[in-house]
């Protein structure tokens, strides 16, 4: 095969993938609450599979309004893969090795924190949130996506943990 009909055909594949929309598939969903003090808390329900760590970011706020990029501003390792519920403190990690350390929140900021395997076979569906979200929450409330779109949920964490594993 020619190099030149290598490189088309790589860049053809390379369009297919961009449009036809692959995703990790998800293993179940990432929450969040805070501590008595109000810190904030990660929580995971994998519901088949395992999870190895988490993140967390924001969306820049670019010069160009037509661009944005994503901002990592977390980022956790399990110390082992995570199997069923899990909870770390994102400020210092509790137990989990802190890859990045947390970025202090700023208002009017949305942030996203999910799960992934470091291989990129699973993560958990995402939690959106902001600093005034994370105000609203006492320890046991866990704030989560309630379904595919946008809808969120504030419950216990025995709400969060069954409906994590629903249709998954």
């Amino acid at each position: 095969m020619s190099r030149r009909r290598i490189v088309l055909t790589a860049a053809g594949v390379a369009a297919l993938a961009a449009v036809s929309g692959c995703t990790v598939p998800i293993a179940g969903a990432t929450g969040i609450t805070v501590d008595a003090d109000g810190r904030p808390i990660g929580v995971l329900m994998v519901c088949h599979d395992h999870i190895d760590g988490a993140t967390l970011y924001t969306d820049s706020k670019p010069a160009d309004p037509d661009e944005s990029r994503s901002v990592e501003v977390g980022r956790w390792s399990g110390d082992a893969s995570v199997k069923g519920f899990a909870t770390w403190p994102l400020d210092t990690g509790g137990g989990w090795s802190v890859d990045k350390p947390l970025q202090a929140l700023k208002k009017n900021r949305s942030y996203h924190l999910y799960g992934w395997t470091r291989d990129s076979s699973w993560s958990t569906g995402d939690v959106t949130f902001t600093p005034a979200d994370l105000a609203t929450l006492t320890p046991g409330r866990v704030r989560y996506r309630s379904g595919e779109g946008d809808d969120y949920e504030t419950g216990s964490v025995e709400d969060f943990r069954s409906h994590a594993c629903q249709d998954r």
